[in-house]
């Protein structure tokens, strides 16, 4: 649940946009001011020697802009904000990206403040969702994380693969041609000493004859009921076939069998992580709903006024 930032409704459809453009552009250059340094004589010049690391927290100020500080935390915040596609970016990209999107805004707020539209009923009311929806999201964002610790993930994992019933597979190749007299002669092939793979590359109608016919693992319920009945009679090695299914005639190569393992930790983990925030979060929020009190004014506004957008000042 990404937290949404001030400027809401605009900033919804302008904020990502906006920062995609900047990155796209690359650096941007903000009106930097720095303090005036005396001008030195070629021999006098010296290699300036790397800034020393700064220890960093949420408060560590990264730039002023126009007298307002910026600091590290609210940077971070945004970043979590943008789509997926820009989280992958180089941070020092984002970061002057960011930057300059803050540059923006800090002059459209100041923009909007001299025109009053901060006393405006819109900015009254959208500042006390914004505050209320912050809130919330943070106590849902606590449950969530206090829901999947690791011990409740193992515990997750445990009962998940306790009813694991393991599943017969086998693996084989296949060559899937049209027409049964050029089945009937590549089979004669095969038993002759001709590479499985080699033909299903020549002859094979189907995309695995570019990786020799192979299809994987698969159980039996996988496959068309003919093809799965003769390969899985077949022994690891056998060369089963022709056999005629509704896709053409196939060769097959039994390459392999085997009981299905069961899922591994690290393969359900995302998962299983995902289940606990949802049961989780879904509990927090009937808990909230059924503990709330809610008293009505026996006068009651008809609920047709929702529509009214012109009740609220927003100029």
């Amino acid at each position: 649940m990404p937290f949404q930032l001030s400027l809401r409704r605009a900033s919804l459809a302008l904020a990502p946009a906006l920062v995609a453009a900047l990155i796209a552009a690359g650096p941007v250059g903000l009106h930097a001011q720095t303090a005036a340094v005396p001008a030195e004589t070629p021999a006098e010049t010296t290699a300036a020697a790397p800034a020393a690391p700064v220890p960093a927290s949420a408060d560590s100020v990264v730039a002023v802009v126009n007298g307002q500080e910026v600091t590290l935390g609210e940077l971070i915040i945004m970043r979590a904000d943008l789509p997926e596609q820009y989280q992958q970016a180089p941070s020092a990209q984002i970061m002057e990206a960011l930057l300059s999107r803050v540059a923006v805004e800090t002059a459209l707020a100041a923009q909007a403040v001299e025109a009053g539209l901060d006393k405006t009923d819109h900015a009254r009311l959208r500042a006390a969702i914004d505050h209320r929806s912050r809130l919330a999201e943070a106590q849902i964002r606590t449950v969530i994380e206090g829901a999947s610790t690791g011990a409740a993930l193992q515990a997750a994992y445990d009962a998940r693969i306790a009813d694991f019933v393991p599943v017969a597979e086998i693996r084989a190749s296949h060559i899937l041609v049209s027409d049964q007299a050029l089945a009937d002669d590549l089979r004669k092939q095969l038993d002759d000493g001709a590479a499985f793979a080699d033909l299903a590359a020549e002859h094979g109608t189907d995309g695995t004859k570019t990786q020799g016919g192979d299809l994987g693992w698969f159980e039996q319920g996988q496959m068309v009921p003919e093809f799965a009945e003769a390969a899985f009679a077949g022994e690891v090695g056998a060369f089963v076939g022709p056999i005629q299914t509704q896709f053409g005639w196939h060769l097959i190569h039994v390459t392999g069998k085997r009981d299905r393992p069961a899922p591994t930790f690290d393969s359900l983990k995302d998962e299983l992580s995902a289940e606990l925030a949802d049961a989780a979060a879904q509990v927090a929020i009937t808990a909230a709903r059924d503990s709330a009190v809610i008293t009505r004014p026996d006068a009651q506004p008809d609920a047709e006024a929702l529509r009214q957008d012109g009740l609220i000042n927003n100029k």
